[in-house]
């Protein structure tokens, strides 16, 4: 089973996979990338939403890593929640949990979306659509160039004036 089949079954048990916001995405994103955690997890998730302190206390036998990043998971899913992960914690995820861990950061932000897409072998993968990310930098350098054309102008127009 790949990363996308078990995604696509953690969103499946909410019982309404077509309407999830983004802190859902991110949770099952990080849920889903390890079969174990899926096992456990699917046990959690209904359709009020995933029970974290249960999953936690289910995956006490887990490795360091994996409940950090499961915490992570938490946190996205719920913001107001305690999680035990620095920034200096999640640097020193290694691969591929550090990478993980961004691309659902930028998932909860609404940044990205994941879309499930058909390898040619068939099998389902999880892709990342950065669209509105790109938008988002798109924008972001218009402003940039906007102001900087704002403050020679203004510039210009006080160097006139000091002229006159």
């Amino acid at each position: 089973m790949t990363q996308a089949d078990r995604y696509a079954k953690l969103a499946a048990l909410t019982g309404r996979a077509d309407n999830l916001d983004s802190s859902y995405h991110a949770a099952f994103y990080l849920l889903s990338y390890d079969q174990d955690v899926y096992e456990t997890a699917s046990r959690y998730v209904t359709h009020d939403g995933i029970s974290f302190t249960g999953l936690k206390r289910a995956s006490r036998s887990f490795d360091e890593r994996t409940r950090e990043v499961i915490d992570i998971a938490h946190n996205l899913f719920s913001w107001d929640s305690k999680c035990s992960v620095t920034p200096f914690d999640i640097s020193r995820l290694g691969y591929p949990y550090l990478e993980l861990a961004c691309n659902a950061i930028s998932i909860a932000a609404d940044e990205v979306q994941p879309v499930m897409q058909r390898e040619p072998s068939g099998q389902m993968k999880i892709v990342l659509d950065d669209t509105h990310y790109q938008q988002t930098q798109r924008t972001y350098r218009e402003l940039e160039q906007f102001q900087d054309t704002l403050v020679k102008e203004m510039e210009q127009d006080e160097a006139d004036e000091f002229e006159r």
